[in-house]
């Protein structure tokens, strides 16, 4: 540095020599110049690489998890990944379709993903899209229930409770049926395929929405279950194996006993013998509450008392549960004619061949309904 000065003084005066330091400062400024330029257009070059990095980044998707603000999505019954990311596109939680099938590509769980309502996050990547739909606390729980065992009528009745839609409502919706996915051979009784389980309300319910939802039920578990091979395997129709089940459902107590009374009806009706059913004949008078019937009952004339008639009644008297309906297509094999409850307590139930045995089971029965006043209720 001393050297320096001494190059910028007179060595004989030790005075300034204002060329050389001219010189020595413009050189330096250059230098600082060319520094300034050099770092300047380095962070000019950064923030151009980042701002490409960002938009290639976005252009498919969003990339902040928190989104900007809640928004509540329906994912309809039976949606598929394509149509839920539609779905969420349209509501921009997700920026774009491609987006949301990427990340589903890498996501096995994304076939849990359940139907119904979501309170989601608008703007959030494709992938905390998906973590949220299979987190069940995001699900807006808002439910119905159709009970197994009813007639139409008190379906009816029940979803007009739970949904706030008329009963006037859903019977103009059933008056044009093809308006569901129902199959072909379903009779013209709008008995039977109204599908017992659980289900979750629409945003904006109406009486096709609703119906719709126990309708698909009921159809995809016919698929599942193979039922119109396995009826026809039986030699049967399908819709007559329907309406098997139907009493099936209404008939039995116990979950091990379906099998075994539905080959207890194949056997009557391959013998031409009358199924005696009384849950039919309660559905003919219109009794709900219990299966048992009186004499008086048990000769009026519908169509559907099958102690009068012969053969099946014309359609079914409930909509099966998916336990019925496989019970109908897998019957038990066996010899019996005949069955009786013993014990309406535990259910018991038991299965013979003949009258004879059949009048002991009977006679099992009464002794039981005598054995207390509670017993004797529950058999009236």
């Amino acid at each position: 540095m001393a050297k320096l000065f001494r190059e910028l003084r007179d060595p004989e005066t030790g005075r300034w020599l204002p060329k050389e330091v001219w010189y020595r400062v413009r050189g330096a400024v250059a230098v600082l110049l060319s520094l300034a330029v050099l770092l300047g257009g380095g962070w000019f070059v950064y923030g151009k690489v980042h701002d490409a990095y960002i938009a290639f980044r976005t252009v498919d998707d969003y990339i902040d998890p928190e989104g900007l603000a809640d928004v509540v999505v329906e994912i309809p019954q039976g949606a598929t990944t394509n149509s839920i990311a539609e779905i969420l596109v349209a509501a921009d939680v997700v920026k774009t379709a491609k987006a949301f099938k990427s990340a589903a590509a890498s996501e096995p769980d994304v076939i849990k993903i359940q139907y119904g309502l979501y309170k989601l996050r608008t703007q959030i990547p494709a992938k905390t899209a998906i973590e949220m739909l299979l987190d069940p606390s995001n699900q807006i729980k808002n439910q119905f229930q159709i009970s197994e065992g009813l007639r139409l009528s008190q379906v009816l009745t029940s979803l007009a409770s739970s949904t706030k839609v008329s009963e006037k409502d859903f019977k103009a919706a059933l008056k044009n049926r093809k308006q569901f996915n129902l199959p072909s051979w379903i009779g013209p009784s709008n008995e039977g395929f109204i599908f017992p389980d659980t289900y979750n309300l629409p945003l904006k319910p109406n009486a096709v929405n609703v119906l719709k939802l126990p309708i698909n039920q009921f159809t995809t578990t016919l698929d599942d279950l193979a039922f119109e091979d396995r009826a026809k395997a039986l030699g049967y129709k399908p819709y007559d194996v329907l309406i098997v089940a139907s009493i099936i459902e209404r008939e039995v107590f116990r979950s091990e006993d379906r099998a075994k009374v539905a080959r207890v009806f194949y056997n009557r009706l391959k013998k031409g013998m009358p199924l005696q059913s009384d849950a039919t004949v309660a559905y003919a008078v219109k009794k709900t509450g219990t299966i048992w019937t009186t004499a008086a009952e048990r000769k009026n004339k519908s169509p559907y008392n099958t102690y009068l008639h012969k053969g099946l009644p014309p359609g079914p008297i409930t909509a099966p549960a998916k336990a019925a309906l496989e019970a109908a297509v897998n019957p038990e094999e066996g010899d019996w004619l005949y069955f009786v409850p013993v014990n309406l307590d535990t259910g018991e139930t038991k299965f013979t061949n003949n009258y004879d045995d059949h009048l002991k089971a009977l006679a099992e029965l009464k002794a039981w309904c005598l054995q207390s006043a509670e017993n004797k209720k529950k058999c009236s």
